[in-house]
């Protein structure tokens, strides 16, 4: 007697990819905007002596992370659809980042670097 084993095929074949960036943002932004619309809840179920401040703040947070993942999703998305080489660049980005050289590389860290000085000082200066 021999035993027959079929493999039983998946009933979505798209499931078995990995998951993209977009769709990582989107999960994130997604389960923030839940974590938003509950915050007061769920503040008031771990301390019921929580008050409308702590609450208020603890809103303001989350709306900021949504909104500063929001505008990163949009960005790569208007990116995409009006520049379709952006597309193809990112994908490789990393055999174009090792293309260059020394001095290249630390021209973009320092200005990545000095560049997230100023948006610091700039909120700062927004804050204050």
């Amino acid at each position: 007697m021999t035993t027959l084993q079929t493999n039983t095929p998946w009933l979505i074949q798209d499931m078995l990819g990995e998951i993209g960036i977009k769709q990582k943002l989107g999960i994130v932004l997604l389960w923030l905007l839940t974590l938003f619309v509950f915050a007061g809840t769920v503040l008031q179920l771990i301390d019921p002596a929580a008050g409308i401040l702590d609450i208020g703040i603890l809103s303001v947070l989350i709306l900021g992370l949504i909104s500063g993942l929001l505008a990163i999703f949009c960005s790569i998305w208007l990116q995409e659809l009006l520049w379709q080489p952006f597309k193809t660049f990112r994908k490789h980005l990393g055999n174009h980042f090792n293309q260059l050289t020394s001095w290249q590389l630390c021209v973009l860290y320092f200005s990545v670097f000095f560049l997230l000085v100023y948006a610091v000082l700039l909120c700062l200066i927004i804050v204050f």
